[in-house]
């Protein structure tokens, strides 16, 4: 039976997307951590954790400069930090000078980021990119350039191009996913890494093909097409804004994609 996903459904999609972007999400989870201190303002509190987070460890002039001078100048700023370090809501490692995170969000919540903070693939055809904030996306905007800054709002860009590529219609291949042919190949340890550089390496690439098969699977569930929205780098090169499924990402990406509208050769 043919899928035919509705408008509706494409913008429950991004309205995952939108309520799922890392930092907000971070700063919500920390938000209680922040109120119950009272040795730093609540909000820089909050802010830090969620940095931290981000960053799983940072020197002092990382943090300190994202936090200065929102929060104090770079003294007070550092000050603080180590107030929280001396009540336990992160760890200080003196030989290494860094900061180092102490708490995690909940696995549910990891979850729901490792699937939702990118941009899913689109079910149906994306919008006209008619201006440098179009993306092809319902509700979602951004520039037309990866990392973009207000340097191109106002230059001529081929959207054109970009209308073209995000046109194509493609559709994944479940019997490749589910097949022997296509089953995951853990990364192998590279010659004089260290170990714990490999298993963190390795646990950072099954987390991504686990999720990337679950969110290939909930997008097949609801449509028999997909569309991948494109931009342009600061080169003018195109590339694809897909994250768990690409057309230009690793082998498996590849393998697992194909045109949705076929046709015999003879």
């Amino acid at each position: 039976m043919t899928k035919l996903p509705s408008k509706e459904t494409q913008t429950g999609l991004e309205e995952l997307f939108s309520k799922h972007q890392l930092l907000p999400v971070l700063r919500e989870q920390f938000a209680e951590m922040g109120d119950d201190q009272i040795v730093v303002e609540p909000a820089m509190a909050t802010e830090a954790l969620a940095q931290l987070y981000l960053h799983r460890q940072a020197d002092v002039p990382t943090m300190v400069g994202i936090l200065s001078p929102k929060y104090g100048d770079p003294q007070a700023v550092a000050d603080k930090l180590l107030l929280l370090c001396e009540i336990d809501y992160m760890d200080y490692q003196e030989s290494s000078d860094k900061f180092i995170v102490k708490f995690d969000v909940s696995e549910d919540v990891q979850e729901m980021l490792d699937r939702y903070q990118y941009p899913l693939p689109m079910v149906v055809p994306p919008k006209q990119v008619r201006q440098n904030h179009h993306t092809g996306y319902m509700t979602i905007n951004g520039s037309v350039v990866l990392n973009g800054s207000d340097y191109f709002d106002d230059k001529d860009m081929c959207l054109d191009h970009l209308n073209r590529a995000n046109s194509v219609a493609l559709a994944l291949s479940m019997d490749v996913i589910h097949s022997e042919e296509g089953k995951y190949i853990r990364p192998t340890r590279n010659p004089g890494e260290d170990f714990s550089d490999f298993r963190k390496r390795q646990k950072q690439a099954d987390i991504f093909y686990a999720t990337s098969v679950d969110v290939m699977e909930s997008i097949d569930s609801l449509s028999d097409e997909l569309y991948l929205t494109h931009k342009f780098d600061r080169r003018g090169r195109c590339y694809a804004s897909g994250y768990h499924v690409n057309t230009q990402g690793t082998d498996y990406n590849k393998a697992v994609l194909q045109l949705a509208n076929k046709e015999v050769i003879e």
